[in-house]
């Protein structure tokens, strides 16, 4: 010890500091992914492979979309005495709903040829189904806008253009036909009722041409001053004022009646008189509306992100049809009220004709008087006055319906863009793809790097082993070369002894003279499992000491696979069996190495019971007479959890030291060697991390150039064969007597029994 710190101080021998206390902190999430970045890389691999497939395999769809304005009010090239009236906001969505309508759909498909065309090749039943069925074909109302854009995706690009176009021609053609219905029977309505005046007033004429005819009576108008006949006079003009309000209301009355025969005149006729704003005021009606464009657009977004077969979209589809039933009996609710508005409107007409008609007659009794005859012209003539008036308002109002309706289109719809065949195709967003499958491959590859990670039970880093076994670490031991022999791996520290190896090994000495184990005279050095490196470890550990001035003795006590005498090419017939056995003498099976200092009791002929000759007196009486001429033991032991030899050695040694090797040692089986050796009182002073990869055994020296050549050189020197052994033995008397010459004492065996 004290030769160390005067050549440590002298600059002739390096201190050494356990690799653990200079290495830097590293992430632990890191770690892993380094240390699985195989498995993080060939999963991303996986992935854009799998991803490229798809995209090489995957059939392009494109996408041809036609936008459509539609005002709610309209131009009129003739006034229709109902102006422009406020907004319903519920009338684009029901446009939308219009564009989805069988009839549209329906005479779309006829119009597009839809068997010509690829895209709805292989249908089976109701094409119009189908089409709504797909994702492809959207009917899309932007908010707060009159813009209503159709789309359809399809692989084939002039497909997707032809239908979308159709559609929107049938939806134009739609809306014409419905207004040319609705005004048709308006006006047979109108025809008939005036039909019936002419018919009035034919009668009418013929009776006063009678009258003129028979007693030559003048118009009434001819004689001023009468006021009587004045008032009568005023009466039947009011009369008729009466009478055109009555037949306006119960034409009406009777358009309406004709023209609401099924409920899709209903719908049409209660969306028409929303557009007028003759019902904007029922909030009712206006919330089902809203519920049903809500539930829609939600029923659309989830069809298209879960798949037609989510049990979503049946609750979805069975609260859209409650909300169309609802609409519809709201909608036949309003129109039943506004038919009987139009019934008490018709009543109160009648009424006030009467009440008129009432008055008039008795002015006309009073009129009398003064000529019946005059009387009863002027009366036919008011009469004919009053039925060419209403014939009149008829064909004002046949005028009016045929101009707005008949004989011009919707002039509400305008075309804004028509749909083109695109010539790039929309899906699959390759870019996208493989940015979410490399995305998507990083998350399963570090997922999976983890599974692994927790899945082995192995002792990957020097920090492992002090988290799962909780003792220090003496320090970090990197990777030996394999292809070395294992005398050369054996004595690192004396043939290479400026290599990041041998400072490694120095450092676990270095360590255990700078720790509690400084006054320790024998060391166990043990490992779990057999390849753990505890025999390279004894072997340069024994050599490190002996470099420190300590005159060390290694011992062999692995009586299962001994390989100590391999490795220092020594002669095995004679060791310690030999010598428990009283065979040899003790100085005899003793023998030097070529490292000043350093001497080998090898095992000898293995014994048929080593548990029983460790655990013998006559082997403590053995280690007793050692200990008075070594400064340190070094022991060599046999696996720990296979044989109970290691914990007989450690229950009986100063400090023990454990040897795992990284990457192979299992975490369960440290923690078993642990605690077995702590249930023993075996004094365990730390662990040694050995074969730990290149870059992380030891940092401080990896990266200095001047051990390099030496390793290189050390690689290619050539390894030393066991069948040198008895040669060297014999050629080299001076170590043979070198080892005769310590003056270690025979243990007395007098009282001693194996």
């Amino acid at each position: 010890m004290d030769n160390l710190l005067r050549d440590v101080v002298a600059g002739r021998q390096p201190l050494h500091i356990p690799s653990e206390r200079v290495a830097a902190p590293s992430s632990p999430m890191f770690a892993v992914l380094w240390r699985r970045r195989w498995t993080l890389a060939l999963t991303v691999l996986g992935c854009m492979v799998a991803t490229a497939g798809y995209l090489y395999l995957a059939t392009p769809i494109y996408s041809s979309t036609a936008k459509v304005a539609i005002s709610q009010n309209g131009p009129s090239p003739y006034s229709d005495n109902h102006g422009y009236v406020s907004q319903s906001d519920s009338y684009m969505q029901t446009q939308g709903d219009i564009f989805l309508s069988t009839a549209v759909l329906a005479r779309a498909m006829d119009t597009a040829h839809y068997r010509s065309l690829k895209t709805f090749a292989g249908i089976t039943g109701d094409p119009v189904s189908w089409i709504r069925a797909a994702k492809g074909f959207k009917v899309e109302v932007a908010r707060k806008s009159d813009v209503v854009a159709v789309t359809l995706e399809s692989p084939y690009p002039r497909d997707a253009a032809l239908f979308v176009n159709s559609v929107v021609s049938s939806y134009i053609e739609e809306q014409s036909h419905d207004k040319r219905s609705t005004g048709g029977e308006m006006v047979k309505v109108l025809l008939r009722q005036k039909q019936e005046l002419q018919q009035k007033r034919d009668v009418c004429l013929s009776q006063m041409v009678d009258a003129k005819r028979l007693s030559g009576v003048l118009s009434l108008k001819d004689d001023k001053g009468n006021t009587v006949m004045e008032r009568a006079e005023a009466l039947n003009t009011s009369l008729t004022n009466a009478q055109l309000e009555t037949i306006a209301v119960r034409s009406q009355l009777d358009a309406m009646t004709a023209a609401l025969g099924s409920p899709e005149s209903i719908a049409a006729f209660v969306e028409a008189q929303q557009a007028r704003g003759r019902e904007s005021g029922d909030s009712e009606y206006q919330e089902l509306r809203s519920q049903l464009t809500q539930v829609t657009l939600t029923q659309s977004t989830n069809g298209s992100m879960q798949g037609p077969n989510h049990p979503r979209l049946a609750v979805l589809s069975t609260i859209v049809d409650s909300l169309k039933q609802r609409i519809a009996a709201k909608q036949r609710t309003m129109v039943e009220a506004q038919r009987s508005a139009l019934a008490s409107q018709v009543a109160a007409a009648e009424g006030k004709e009467r009440q008129i008609r009432t008055i008039l007659e008795a002015q006309e009794g009073r009129a009398m008087g003064l000529g019946p005859k005059a009387v009863e012209y002027a009366k036919l003539e008011a009469e004919v006055t009053q039925l060419q008036k209403q014939s009149d308002m008829f064909d004002a109002r046949m005028g009016e319906i045929s101009v707005n309706t008949l004989d011009v289109g919707p002039l509400n719809v305008k075309v804004l863009e028509q749909a083109r065949v695109e010539e790039t195709p929309i899906k699959p967003n390759k870019p996208l793809i493989l940015a979410a499958a490399m995305m998507l491959g990083c998350m399963m590859g570090m997922g999976l790097a983890m599974l692994r990670e927790w899945q082995d039970a192995r002792l990957h880093t020097p920090e492992d082993i002090l988290a799962v076994l909780g003792t220090p670490v003496l320090a970090t031991v990197p990777r030996i070369n394999p292809q070395l022999s294992s005398v050369n791996r054996g004595q690192t520290v004396r043939l290479d002894s400026r290599s990041i190896t041998a400072e490694a090994y120095r450092s676990v000495r270095t360590s255990l003279f700078l720790g509690v184990a400084g006054k320790a005279r024998t060391i166990l050095v043990a490992s779990p499992m057999p390849g753990d490196g505890k025999s390279t470890t004894a072997s340069n550990l024994a050599i490190a000491f002996a470099q420190a001035g300590d005159r060390t003795l290694l011992i062999d006590c692995d009586l299962r696979e001994p390989v100590q005498h391999l490795i220092f090419e020594t002669n095995g017939n004679a060791g310690l069996s030999s010598v428990m056995a009283g065979d040899v003498k003790l100085r005899d099976a003793v023998r030097a190495t070529r490292s000043p200092g350093l001497y080998i009791l090898p095992c000898g002929p293995v014994p048929a019971n080593p548990a029983e000759l460790l655990s013998s007196k006559r082997f403590g009486r053995l280690i007793q007479a050692l200990s008075k001429t070594f400064d340190r033991i070094i022991i060599d032991s046999s696996p720990l959890l296979r044989f109970s030899d290691t914990r007989i050695l450690a229950a009986s040694a100063d400090v023990t030291v454990l040897v795992l090797r990284m990457n192979q040692s299992m975490r369960t089986l440290g923690v078993l060697a642990i605690n077995g050796l702590q249930k023993i009182g075996a004094n365990v002073v730390g662990a040694v991390a050995n074969d730990v990869p290149s870059g992380k055994a030891y940092p401080y020296y990896g990266g200095s150039s001047q051990y390099v050549a030496p390793a290189r050189a050390f690689v290619t020197q050539g390894a030393l064969t066991a069948k040198h052994s008895d040669a060297w033995s014999v050629a080299r008397p001076a170590e043979k007597v070198a080892a005769e010459a310590l003056m270690i004492a025979e243990p007395d065996w007098s009282t001693d029994m194996l």
